[in-house]
This record gives structure tokens, C-alpha cells and sequence, in this order.
């Protein structure tokens, strides 16, 4: 019997397929990918990785590869369910796409997502399951079947707390994940503090992230046509200002930093290759979850508000072209009266 973990990945995009390829690779885990759009193609040729810390490989794969959940319960049970998909509780439910792999006080979940909340639905749906955060930043992208991971791997592991489990039995689970990810390429460490970490990266992806979307503009050109001034340092001010009024004091500092870290690279980020390649977006846990919190503690916000409601206004028109929304022939009267 082997004494490898056995991991279920699911969403292998860019971070997934790397996360499955370090899991792999260190030697201590049996990974089962979940892949849809790809599945043929990676079944038959596999993936081909450009990563700046493990170089060129070709043609990888998981130990195992099923193209849905249903189909992996062969390669169980499972110590760890790693969910690396877009997080659109707009469009579909995690917690329901993993029930069928979930086996209580056996399976671990690993959300290594976007957003903040994103824990509260899978607390409620899997009580007394230990949940962790995964908080990665990899600047990892996907186009056909091509992984493309130009900035180092760094990513941090804690827990969202169930209030059932032991806070000791929680931290050991999560420092065994952390062995299982860890080498000497990457760096994989332990989070106190999973509240500021997600706040904190909130300050790129609510403000960055989605500026990006919605003019379909990179990092570079945004800063390089003005829209650092007017648009991202505006917005990220509201992102600190949000974060205090949840408990978390987040340093000025950290939006120069945020405006600095894709410096020398032409990046895209998530949401605007989401976009290009005409997929959803993960609007509602990046910015919509933050604006909640404002709406509650009081707090102004007109810079993400408009920027939330423009991509609301663009995941509307996505989920049209796919069938989602139906409209009628001719456009209804409104009964609105002046």
C-alpha cells in the first residue's frame, strides 16, 4: 500500500496544473486532477510547463487525470480535496461539486482561491471538516495546454477556523499540507493570520486585478497610460479602509508594493485572461464579498462600487452569450413611470 497522501485537485489552470506538479514531483503525494476543458488534450499529450523555478517540462501528468468529480471516487478515498477553481458562487456551487469526495473527519479541503468569505458556504455545508486557506502567488497562466509561470511560487497555509475541531488538530493538518508542498524551490509557510493575508491580497485583485478586466489592458500598460493615479491608488485606499473596519490594519505601504510586483513583466491578470478567453470572473469573491463588509461597517467606497458593477454588468453579458440568460425577442416597455 502506498503511503503517499492522496490529493484530489480540482481547477487545473494555471496554479492547479503547478500545485499538481509540485505535489507530484516532491514524491509524497498520489494527485487526481479534475480536468474539463483540457482533458483531451492533456490525455493524450500532456501538459508542457515554462516555470522560472523548475524550468521546461514535457508532457505532464497527475498520476491520475478524470475530466469530473464523479469519476475520481475510484482513486479514493482522499486525505486532501485542493480546490484551485475560479471561485463564481454566481454561477455554480464548490460545495456541492465536491460533496460527492467529501468523507468527514477523513477529508481535508484546501481552498487555494481568490477572494474573502470564500470559507463560510463549505464550513456550513461539511461541519467539522477541517478547512484551510491557501493564499499562492505565482503569476500562472493557461492557454492550451501551455503553462506559463514567470514569477516565483510563494504561497501560505492556515486555517479558517470550524469551531469544531481543535485549533492543535487544525494546525497540524495544515503543517502536513505544508510538507507535501514544500521544497527548496518554493516557498510554502505557515499563515497565523488568514483574515489580513486574504485582505491583504484583496488590495491587487479588487483594484489591479479588476481594472485590468475591464479595460483589457495589462499591469504595465495600466500603470504606463495613467490609471495608476486615478483608478488603482483610489480604490485600494477603500480596500484599507474596508479591511480596518473588519479588525485588520493593513500598512500604506503595502499598495506600492501591490502597484510594484508584476514591475518588468507585461502581466495579465486573472480576470482579464478570464475575459480574452471569454469565461466568467470571480467578481462577487474578490470585490462583491469586500463591499458587503463596507456596506455593514459604514464604510465609502465609490471607486470598487462602480468597478464591481461594471464586471457585474460584464459577468451578465458572459453568462448571456452562454446560454445563461435568455432574453426576449423584443426588448420589454418598462412600467416605470417619471
Amino acid at each position: 500500500m502506498s503511503s503517499k497522501s492522496k490529493v484530489l485537485l480540482i481547477g487545473s489552470g494555471g496554479v492547479g496544473t503547478i500545485a499538481s506538479y509540485v505535489l507530484e514531483s516532491n514524491g509524497k503525494a498520489e494527485v487526481t486532477s479534475v480536468i474539463r476543458s483540457d482533458y483531451q488534450l492533456v490525455l493524450d499529450s500532456g501538459y508542457q510547463i515554462k516555470s522560472i523555478d523548475y524550468g521546461e517540462i514535457n508532457n505532464f501528468r497527475p498520476s491520475h487525470i478524470v475530466n469530473n468529480v464523479l469519476d475520481s471516487i475510484k482513486y479514493g478515498p482522499f486525505d486532501y480535496v485542493v480546490v484551485t477553481t475560479k471561485n463564481q458562487p454566481d454561477i455554480f456551487s464548490i460545495e456541492e461539486l465536491i460533496a460527492p469526495v467529501i468523507i468527514k473527519e477523513k477529508t481535508t479541503i484546501v481552498l487555494i482561491q481568490n477572494g474573502f468569505g470564500i470559507e463560510k458556504t463549505i464550513i456550513e455545508k461539511f461541519p467539522g471538516t477541517i478547512v484551510l486557506s491557501g493564499v499562492q502567488m505565482i503569476s500562472s497562466t493557461l492557454y492550451d495546454g501551455i503553462i506559463d509561470q514567470p514569477g516565483p511560487d510563494s504561497m501560505s497555509i492556515g486555517i479558517f477556523n470550524n469551531n469544531i475541531s481543535t485549533k492543535n488538530d487544525q494546525y497540524l493538518i495544515a503543517q502536513n499540507f505544508i510538507s507535501l508542498y514544500s521544497n527548496e524551490k518554493n516557498n510554502c509557510y505557515y499563515d497565523e493570520n488568514v483574515k489580513y493575508t486574504r485582505w491583504r491580497k484583496l488590495v491587487y485583485n479588487a483594484t489591479l486585478n479588476s481594472t485590468c478586466a475591464l479595460t483589457d489592458l495589462d499591469v504595465g500598460r495600466v500603470e504606463l497610460f495613467g490609471g495608476v493615479d486615478t483608478l488603482i491608488k483610489p480604490a485600494m485606499k477603500e480596500v484599507l479602509a474596508i479591511a480596518k473596519s473588519d479588525g485588520v490594519e493593513l500598512p500604506e505601504s503595502i499598495m506600492e508594493f501591490m502597484i510594484r510586483s508584476d514591475d518588468g513583466v507585461w502581466y495579465s491578470p486573472s480576470m482579464l485572461v478570464d475575459l480574452r478567453k471569454g469565461n466568467f470572473i470571480e467578481s462577487v469573491v474578490i470585490l462583491g464579498n469586500a463591499l458587503d463588509v463596507a456596506k455593514e461597517n459604514g464604510i465609502s467606497a465609490p471607486t470598487l462600487t462602480v468597478l464591481y458593477n461594471l464586471l457585474q454588468l460584464i459577468q451578465a453579458r458572459t453568462k448571456e452569450r452562454k446560454g445563461l440568460i435568455k432574453l426576449p425577442i423584443q426588448r420589454p416597455i418598462s412600467n416605470t413611470t417619471n
